[in-house]
């Protein structure tokens, strides 16, 4: 008799053992680190995703603003001081918009959360990726934004796609919410539009490397 409740005894202990472990083993697995964190000049950049998207690759970031203007990742007179590298392939962002803000205590905005996508079809057997900022770009105070002259050609010209502008409060004039960043910086009807702004830039680089879906 007391050899069968032994027995039972330590088949209770290695199930109990078995059921903690695997609890253990799942909180691990959950909390394995995904965001890549990097600061330059004193402006931190955060990767928070990136994944396959459609027929292209998104990029997730947030990244603190050096001021209260306009401060994005690519401009529209050119859109090659962002990269997407993968094996020997290299590509720069289609598209760039706004997910949402950050503020601080005093809801003041500090910092910007921005998505890039990328035409890019990711070759199998490619395990990781690297992207490269290199500045942030604001219009200088004082700039016209162009966006409703943007739109309107847009319009007249049959294009699907768009440039979204948005006021936020804080910031001078509206501020680009979503805009097709190679279709400003290649197509010349668009180039000539934003020929005579001037910018201010804000020197990086944020690299960052991460698998092709990270966790």
């Amino acid at each position: 008799m007391w050899g069968f409740l032994l027995a039972l005894a330590s088949v209770a202990m290695f199930v109990l053992f078995f059921t903690i472990k695997t609890k253990v083993d799942k909180v691990e697995v959950k909390l394995t680190p995904a965001i890549q964190e990097i600061s330059v000049n004193n402006i931190t950049m955060k990767l928070i995703n990136a994944h396959t998207e459609a027929s292209g690759y998104r990029v997730e970031v947030c990244y603190d603003l050096p001021d209260q203007r306009d401060w994005l990742l690519t401009y529209p007179a050119e859109s090659q001081g962002v990269t997407l590298a993968v094996a020997d392939l290299k590509a720069s962002p289609v598209e760039e918009g706004t997910m949402y803000w950050r503020y601080d205590q005093s809801r003041k905005i500090t910092q910007r959360c921005q998505y890039l996508f990328f035409a890019l079809s990711i070759p199998s057997q490619s395990e990781n990726l690297s992207l490269a900022v290199g500045k942030l770009y604001a219009r200088e105070s004082g700039q016209s934004d162009y966006c409703l002259e943007t739109s309107q050609k847009m319009v007249e010209r049959n294009y699907t796609v768009t440039i979204d502008c948005m006021k936020v409060k804080g910031f001078e004039g509206l501020v680009y919410f979503r805009f097709p960043t190679e279709l400003l910086s290649m197509d010349p009807v668009f180039k000539n539009i934003f020929r005579d702004v001037k910018w201010d830039f804000y020197d990086g680089p944020w690299s960052f490397t991460f698998p092709v879906n990270p966790p």
